[in-house]
């Protein structure tokens, strides 16, 4: 008997599907996907979506596919955006998940963000907490930044796939970086809340080149630059005039530096509970209650994000919004 017939079969219809994109990273979406299963009670399937992979990922994909696993190999690369999209379309699910290749599944993350879910229709998104275990930003305890629009971004996440359906999936404009924030923000001004996962539910084995004097540095960083540019032409104007939100801001601000360096984000150290990035993010997010230590204490979840429904504006232009930069 081979590895793909010994593959753990679903014991019934999966309530989950996770879609995890690579290319020419064979080890890391191994890694990745036996992640998953290994971390993961709930009937799930997994979707892999390749560019093209010419390490062998192709190969190891066709021979391990597998009712728990569905290869779909595009054969180039597609966008980030449009290759979920893609998958996200044909679901059936009533949960789904995005990953990348370089995640692991730690801490059952997965079943703890369905539990979540279902405990609280409310919910309409659950961010994994991420923790880098490579890369610039390993001594931070979970990454996750604050838009300009005020909102704590959410890298990985879980949803109900109708909410998926109804924010109108991944934002092709913004193609690879950069969508995540974008979903975010769909999510929340959708009327659903936002939360994030208690405990890490992610570790990430981030693939940025070592050497920032390289053309691959120098590319990444412009793809960081153009999905910002992007992101602020389509929220730059929300909560611009939040007068309470600025002074929540402006008084942190005032209180971090009357710290001083007694005061660190990547501290590992808790306060009354909270490590310092939650404080931080309890009190810089413009969606996130003040009171949210004490409404939250005791469940999986903190962090949460509620905002009223309002009408988005289109995606940006990029060409223009490039044109306006140069």
């Amino acid at each position: 008997m081979n590895a793909a017939e010994k593959t753990t079969k679903p014991a019934a219809a999966p309530r989950l599907a996770v879609v995890v994109g690579t290319f020419n990273r064979l080890d890391q979406i191994r890694r990745c996907i036996d992640s998953i299963r290994r971390e993961t009670r709930a009937p799930t399937v997994i979707y892999v979506t390749d560019a093209g992979s010419t390490d062998g990922t192709e190969d190891y994909l066709r021979a391990s596919a597998a009712p728990d696993l569905v290869p779909i190999l595009a054969g180039r690369k597609l966008g980030q955006a449009k290759a979920y999209n893609d998958v996200f379309r044909s679901l059936d699910t009533p949960y789904a998940a995005w990953l990348s290749d370089d995640n692991e599944v730690v801490n059952g993350g997965l079943d703890v963000a369905l539990d979540i879910l279902e405990s609280d229709r409310r919910i309409g998104m659950v961010g994994l907490k991420v923790r880098d275990k490579e890369g610039p930003f390993v001594k931070a305890p979970y990454i996750g930044g604050i838009s300009k629009a005020g909102i704590l971004n959410v890298n990985q996440g879980v949803l109900p796939t109708q909410v998926l359906r109804d924010v109108g999936y991944f934002s092709e404009t913004f193609g690879f970086y950069g969508i995540d924030p974008d979903l975010t923000a769909k999510v929340l001004y959708a009327g659903k809340d936002v939360v994030y996962t208690r405990v890490v539910a992610i570790h990430h084995y981030r693939n940025w080149p070592a050497d920032r004097n390289t053309p691959e540095w120098a590319a990444l960083q412009q793809q960081h630059r153009k999905s910002e540019s992007l992101y602020a032409a389509k929220y730059g104007d929300f909560g611009r005039y939040d007068l309470f939100y600025w002074l929540r801001r402006a008084s942190w601000k005032a209180a971090r530096d009357a710290l001083g360096p007694k005061f660190s984000l990547n501290s590992h150290k808790e306060f009354n509970g909270l490590l310092a990035r939650d404080w931080h993010n309890t009190i810089a997010s413009r969606h996130v209650s003040l009171l949210d230590p004490w409404l939250t204490r005791g469940k999986p979840y903190h962090l949460r994000q509620s905002a009223r429904p309002r009408r988005l504006p289109p995606d940006p232009d990029p060409a223009a919004v490039l044109a306006l930069q140069a």
